[in-house]
């Protein structure tokens, strides 16, 4: 029996399981993504952790509230809750407000309540009324990008290598498509890269590599458009880190995809120079943080690590991933500990 609104369960490292509802998700969905059944994203999908909820009742940590707050706020071109912040996202540019604006868009009001729907952290039924939009409206570009990022959330949101690699292609193809109407869209270019940098993080060595090549070219595209965008420094700092920790053996295996002059030009230092640009760019975005943690830690510059790690825990949850990211620097701070 496929959970009901409301209804939760236990999932891995203890995360509760919320689910926000399955409108749809036997019929228009699962024909647009015959591999994902509902009975296995019932058993991956974690919406929230035990720590948002503690923030829900606490009124702290809540980004942006209901769908009525949102609307309600669209009046006066603002965003509710923490987040309003420009250090909140990772983005820079004109398709920054796009990003973080969940009323922003005039196009088509399903739009609006999809990405206010996201926010409150309903990432299904948001890329599900995505989807409807662009079963009508193939060829906007909003909506493109928007279910790109649902899709890349409940990836990370998902438990199980080949669900999460799912949800990443979808999220690489909703993210291409929105390439194809805006080549010089950066938020559908953020979301492609992210996208396939995901799948390189847990895929074979070959496929990690041609993908890695590809996020860095995407990321450098982006940084030609604007050198400011810190989603793109943070992309290049974590291909940095993750081919300076390649074996000798992966590392003769990743030169044939990467390429002698990516495979050279990667290095600890530009790790953790991007990886520092990225979170003095965007300081209150954890993903950035949790990252540099990350690399310090593989560094064994444990102070400067644990330090990234505790900010992490601090700051304010943003988007739905980031309460999985909160649990991932728990944990490193404990192994520190142990």
């Amino acid at each position: 029996m496929i959970a009901q609104r409301g209804q939760s369960a236990q999932g891995p490292t203890g995360l509760t399981l919320t689910f926000s509802g399955y409108r749809g998700m036997n019929d228009g969905h699962f024909r647009r993504h015959p591999t994902l059944t509902p009975r296995r994203l019932r058993d991956t999908v974690n919406v929230r952790s035990r720590r948002h909820l503690v923030s829900i009742i606490g009124a702290i940590l809540l980004v942006a509230g209901p769908v009525s707050a949102a609307q309600a706020s669209a009046q006066t071109g603002t965003r509710t809750g923490a987040a309003t912040s420009a250090d909140s996202s990772p983005f820079s540019g004109g398709d920054a407000s796009a990003t973080t604006d969940p009323t922003g868009s005039s196009v088509d009001p399903r739009i609006s309540e999809a990405l206010g729907l996201y926010w409150d952290r309903q990432v299904m039924e948001s890329l599900q009324l995505l989807e409807d939009v662009i079963d009508d409206s193939p060829g906007v570009y909003e909506p493109l990008w928007a279910a790109a990022r649902s899709a890349v959330a409940l990836g990370i949101l998902s438990r199980g290598r080949e669900i999460q690699n799912q949800w990443y292609s979808i999220g690489e193809s909703y993210a291409r498509r929105a390439t194809e109407v805006e080549p010089e869209g950066l938020v559908g270019l953020y979301w492609l890269l992210s996208a396939k940098g995901l799948r390189a993080a847990q895929t074979g060595s070959r496929e990690a590599s041609a993908l890695g090549g590809e996020v860095y070219d995407l990321a450098h595209q982006v940084l030609e458009m604007d050198s400011l965008h810190a989603g793109a420094h943070h992309a290049l700092g974590v291909l940095n880190y993750r081919v300076r920790r390649l074996s000798g053996i992966e590392r003769f295996v990743a030169r044939n995809f990467l390429g002698a002059d990516v495979m050279n030009n990667t290095t600890w230092e530009d790790a953790e120079r991007y990886l520092t640009r990225a979170v003095e760019l965007s300081p209150d975005y954890i993903l950035f943080r949790l990252d540099l943690g990350r690399m310090y830690l593989a560094r064994d510059r444990e102070d400067e690590a644990r330090a990234q790690f505790e900010r992490v825990l601090e700051l304010p949850v943003v988007e739905p991933p980031h309460t999985r990211f909160q649990e991932i620097a728990e944990r490193r701070l404990a192994d520190m500990v142990d």
